[in-house]
């Protein structure tokens, strides 16, 4: 079974994850506009059209939070069907060859991953179409905006895809640690079980342990530091941005409402690029999972 015939049979579940998802980061994107024209009215001294999208901006944010309840609920019930139609490709499957730690691990960890990395996808993917929207507004509003947006934004997507590898190299040697740590736990159940003592020096479980835990922080460090260095650039271009834009409004060619608004997109932006670097992450990850996966199946499992 593949991923194709899993979402057919997870087919209603999935339309209620993308209605509630484009709900939310609609309002998301509406939102600063409405916003941002109160303050361009009130500059005006237009008080009574500022006070009327005031209340209009409370009413969509009061929107918002209710909608991202309604989201939750989809995922966890997409996210439910997703993990139990995984779960049951590994109720008849060989496991020839596989240790118990890693089946073990197998079915705690890697469908979890899946089923997550899956479920979540639809959001992404929503917002993927955002960083396109924002930038047709750049380029309706400056081109010169529209433009170092863009440069940045692709230098920074080609960073993430560079360590994407290296990324999947230190998750497969953190896998294969927490197996290892989890074959441990299960030796010193059955010593404890038949009530011996464990020699400090035969007690592999801390090594694999200490292992482990090196692995997962080198892995955790390695990801982390790369997404912080891609949001410290487009930080950078959000600043270099946002002096541009004053400079317009000093010649009278930029309201200060519409500042704010590419302010608020920027954080959009940087929002999204957080995301990526999670989608990539994301991805190496399952990509290690599924296969781990397919070495107890008869199937190959496809994403």
């Amino acid at each position: 079974m593949d991923i194709v015939m899993i979402l057919k049979r997870t087919k209603k579940e999935l339309v209620k994850k993308i209605i509630t998802s484009v709900i939310i980061q609609g309002l998301l994107l509406v939102i600063p506009v409405y916003w941002t024209n109160s303050i361009n009215h009130a500059t005006n001294q237009e008080y009574d059209k500022a006070f009327r999208l005031i209340i209009i901006t409370l009413i969509l944010s009061l929107l918002y939070y209710l909608w991202n309840y309604f989201n939750q609920r989809a995922w966890y019930n997409y996210y439910n069907k997703l993990y139990l139609e995984y779960t049951n490709l590994v109720a008849d499957a060989s496991v020839k060859d596989i240790t118990l730690g890693e089946y073990t691990n197998i079915i705690n960890n890697d469908i979890d991953i899946i089923g997550t990395f899956i479920g979540n996808l639809v959001t992404r993917i929503i917002q993927i179409i955002e960083f396109l929207i924002i930038y047709m507004y750049f380029l309706s509003i400056d081109f010169y905006i529209f433009l170092a947006t863009l440069i940045v934004s692709i230098f920074m997507v080609i960073i993430i895809i560079y360590f994407g590898g290296k990324i999947e190299i230190q998750n497969k040697d953190r896998k294969d640690n927490l197996d290892y740590k989890t074959i441990n736990i299960h030796n010193i159940y059955d010593v404890l079980k038949r009530n011996k003592k464990i020699q400090r020096e035969d007690n592999g479980f801390i090594k694999s342990t200490i292992k482990y835990l090196e692995s997962n922080a080198k892995f955790n460090l390695f990801v982390n530091g790369m997404i912080y260095l891609v949001l410290g650039f487009l930080e950078l271009c959000r600043y270099g941005i946002v002096i541009y834009a004053i400079y317009l409004v000093s010649i009278s060619k930029m309201e200060i409402g519409t500042v704010l608004l590419i302010y608020s997109y920027y954080a959009k932006i940087i929002t999204n690029f957080e995301v990526l670097g999670t989608i990539d992450a994301e991805y190496q990850s399952v990509k290690v999972s599924v296969n781990r996966l397919n070495r107890i199946k008869r199937k190959e499992v496809t994403i």
